[in-house]
Formats: C-alpha cells, sequence, structure tokens
C-alpha cells in the first residue's frame, strides 16, 4: 500500500512477536481520549475475549517500523475493527484510510458480509474517516456514572436477597430476548466468555453482570429483564438491590450502553457521561 510518500505494510499478529503489536498499541493509544496501556498480557486477553483473531488483525510498518495496529474479530459473517491505533509522529499520512481499505478488502475476500466497529464519538477526524469509508451510524452509545454515596440510603426498606448465577445464564437470556444487534462486547457470545473475577445477579426477571463486587468502583456490563417483565420497574430494582447488596461503591456503565436503553439506569440514580460512542456498521456485500 501507498500512503503519502511513505510506503506502508502490514503484518499479520500471528506471524510476529506479540510484545511489538502491544507496544504499538499502548503508543497509538497514549494519548487517546481514555489512555489505554496494552501490555502483552491485556492483548491476550482481548484475543481471547473479544474474538480477535491474530491471524486477520496486523502490525502496521511504516518503512519497516511499527506505527501502529489493527485488531480484527470474527463471528460468522461479520468481522469487527476491536481497535486501531496509530502512533501520533505517523498519522495525517494515510494509513489509517488505508490500513482500513486493506482490511475491508480482506473481508471481502473472505466472505463475510458485514463490519463493524465503534468510535468515540468527541473522536471527530476517525468518525469521518468511517463515514467516508461507507461505515453508516447504528446507535449512540452512552457512559453513565454514579458516584459512591455519602450514606447508605438506597431507596428500600430492606436489602432483597440477590441470587448469584452463572454469566452464561445471563448470556443466555440475552441471546434469547436482547437486542439482535447489540454492540458486540454487550453480545451474548461476549458475555458467554466472561469469568470471575466478573459475576452476574438476579432478581426475580431482572439479571446484572458486573465487574469484580469487591472493588470500589464496580461497572456494569449487562442489564436485562425478561420481556414479560417489562415496564413494571424491575430493572431498577434490581440495581437499587445491588446498591444494597454493595453499600458505599461507585459504580459506572461503560460506552457501551445504547441510549435508548438508558431509562433504568437514570432513574436509579446514575448520572449520563461525559464519554459516548457511535456503534457503526458498513455492508460489505
Amino acid at each position: 500500500m501507498k500512503g503519502v510518500s511513505v510506503t506502508v505494510r502490514l503484518e499479520a499478529l500471528d506471524a510476529i512477536d506479540l510484545n511489538a503489536a502491544a507496544d504499538a498499541l499502548r503508543r497509538g493509544f497514549a494519548d487517546y481520549f481514555v489512555p489505554i496501556p496494552v501490555d502483552r498480557a491485556m492483548l491476550l486477553e482481548m484475543l481471547a475475549h473479544d474474538g480477535v483473531a491474530a491471524s486477520l488483525s496486523r502490525l502496521i510498518l511504516r518503512d519497516d517500523k511499527p506505527v501502529g495496529c489493527a485488531l480484527i474479530a470474527r463471528r460468522g459473517w461479520t468481522s469487527r475493527l476491536a481497535g486501531m491505533a496509530i502512533i501520533p509522529e505517523a498519522r495525517a499520512e494515510g494509513i489509517g484510510r488505508s490500513t482500513m481499505e486493506a482490511l475491508m478488502a480482506q473481508a471481502r475476500e473472505r466472505g463475510d458480509r458485514r463490519m463493524v466497529l465503534e468510535v468515540i464519538e468527541q473522536n471527530e477526524p476517525a468518525l469521518k474517516l468511517y463515514e467516508s469509508l461507507g461505515f453508516e451510524r447504528v446507535r449512540r452509545l452512552i457512559s453513565l456514572e454514579r458516584p459512591a454515596p455519602q450514606d447508605a440510603d438506597t431507596g428500600l426498606a430492606e436489602a432483597p436477597d440477590l441470587l448469584e448465577i452463572d454469566i452464561r445464564d445471563v448470556a443466555a437470556v440475552v441471546s434469547r430476548e436482547g437486542l439482535d444487534d447489540l454492540p458486540w462486547q454487550l453480545s451474548a457470545e461476549s458475555l458467554a466468555l466472561s469469568s470471575p473475577p466478573m459475576c452476574a445477579r438476579r432478581l426475580g426477571p431482572a439479571y446484572a453482570v458486573l465487574s469484580n463486587p469487591e472493588v470500589e468502583r464496580i461497572a456494569l456490563l449487562s442489564l436485562i429483564v425478561e420481556s414479560e417483565a417489562r415496564g413494571a420497574s424491575q430493572a431498577v430494582q434490581l440495581l437499587r438491590a445491588l446498591f444494597a447488596a454493595y453499600p458505599g461503591r461507585a459504580w459506572r456503565v461503560p460506552a457501551l450502553c445504547p441510549e435508548e436503553a438508558a431509562g433504568p439506569f437514570l432513574h436509579a440514580g446514575f448520572e449520563r457521561g461525559e464519554l459516548s460512542q457511535w456503534q457503526m456498521s458498513l455492508d460489505l456485500v
């Protein structure tokens, strides 16, 4: 591929030392909206949990020196750009565009019908790039925050009993009753790959997946109510039960929550966070 007066080459991650890929990602994300301190262990976790394929992901080299990395996950006929980072000194040279064009061509060659990604809404250059390549916005994904309360009041007379369940049980409900086009990380397939210290809790027909509940700031990664019980504030009741079960904690929802699904969180005392993303999709056929 040709950039602007530079030669760019893509090399599959399964043919290189993963430390080089992790270093390129770390350098590329160092000045990101949310700095991501990628190392080899984190990269291996992404490969395992997010379905990232080393054989499809690429180290980006300019004049034979690593300047970035692009991670590709694949399920069925769908590929996902799980992350792409270009080091600061190599930006504005067309490297991102030429890399994306190559990745899209490779996806078509292997018979994929769709490519998806998420991009931080405030990252205007990346958003413009993806839209210029034909990606369309599916929905806005927002973050939510609930600071640690100053007192133990959760709005409940007493804390109800939460049932501890297997995360795979929540994944089954999401598969059966969730949106067909959920963000990749919230899909049933991704949830089913989660394991302790992440955990799942149930209150009647409402289910939640959360990060390690023993830490001071807990992330909520999934919240779903069985379809026949919706409209009865079951999700809010579950959230309040979680607050009572883990008092004094701060809570957050990553920028993966579909904007239209934020109601229960807002009713339970969350506030919208500053960070948001666009979930995007490209028809490859």
